[in-house]
């Protein structure tokens, strides 16, 4: 019983049929089917078959029962796969896309090799979503800046990640009029007022780079607009790295793209451009081999020695 009300928390954590079916890998029909299945035994409508799904009242009781239930289920399952040799489950991370194309792949490696048994699913997003994410308690490790108090989430330390304005030595001296070691050596400086006529490359505001690069760009008096503007850095590395623009990435992601970037000139930013990128994990999980070998391994690997 518990494990078949698992399908109706991800229907409405989907919103809508297309999506849950996809997640849950069976047809609309079937999905459609069980949810009039399960209606008829409760003697009442869950559901309002819109766009996306609505609960009635009645639905929305029986949605917080289930969730509740679903969750009970998934603790016990964890503590029944802690006493097994190896462990099991799945383990949900949540971390940005260019971090996770930089760490996971070590990361996984050797995460992996502890625990064969337990998957891994990757939630990619902005720092704004990650934050989120670890404050609805809906992933068990969050790699993000957390910035403020976040009820509910335990907040460690994991490194410091520090933002450098990268452009094309070609384009960095075609927009000062100068030669790109020089041009370097005079904005680091006196800021970024000499490329007021520079093509820039944004990441959205709801991360760190894209926050960061408005901060400098309005310190340095130009108007934090870009030529292009994305949500995926590695993007806007590549177009960098054509000498399109100027882009403000973290210096660990442009050491590990260095086969794309190792032509990038480097312009160093305040001091307000260093931030802490934690692990969030929620405060009130009960302790889990996974989350917590995760948490290890990533620190063994990327964590900053005291």
């Amino acid at each position: 019983m518990l494990e078949s009300w698992d399908w109706f928390v991800q229907l409405i954590d989907a919103g809508s049929f297309t999506r849950a079916s996809e997640d849950l890998q069976i047809s609309q029909q079937t999905l459609s089917a069980r949810l009039a299945t399960l209606e008829r035994e409760l003697g009442c409508k869950l559901v309002v078959r819109s766009t996306p799904i609505a609960l009635t009242r009645a639905g929305e009781a029986f949605f917080d029962y289930a969730r509740e239930q679903n969750d009970a289920r998934t603790s016990m399952l964890r503590r029944i796969g802690d006493a097994r040799i190896g462990c099991a489950g799945r383990l949900k991370v949540g971390i940005s896309n260019m971090r996770g194309r930089v760490f996971m792949p070590h990361v996984i490696k050797q995460f992996h090799r502890s625990l064969p048994g337990v998957s891994v699913k990757l939630i990619e997003g902005t720092n704004e979503e990650l934050v989120a994410l670890a404050e609805r308690n809906e992933a068990d490790v969050v790699v993000a800046h957390f910035d403020g108090v976040h009820p509910g989430v335990d907040v460690r330390p994991l490194y410091h990640e520090q933002i450098v304005l990268a452009i094309h030595p070609q384009l960095l001296a075609r927009v000062t009029g100068t030669d790109a070691d020089a041009a370097v050596a005079q904005l680091a400086a006196e800021g970024l007022g000499g490329l007021r006529e520079c093509p820039f490359l944004l990441e959205t505001v709801d991360d760190m780079s894209g926050r960061v690069a408005r901060m400098e760009m309005q310190r340095g008096g130009i108007k934090p607009e870009g030529f292009v503007e994305s949500e995926n850095l590695m993007t806007l590395l590549a177009l960098s790295a054509a000498g399109l623009g100027a882009v403000f990435c973290p210096v660990n992601m442009l050491d590990t793209t260095s086969s794309l970037t190792g032509e990038l000139a480097r312009i160093p930013l305040s001091d307000a451009a260093t931030y802490d990128i934690s692990i969030g994990v929620p405060a009130s999980a009960e302790p889990w081999t996974p989350a917590q070998m995760f948490e290890d391994v990533i620190g063994a690997l990327f964590g900053e020695k005291e």
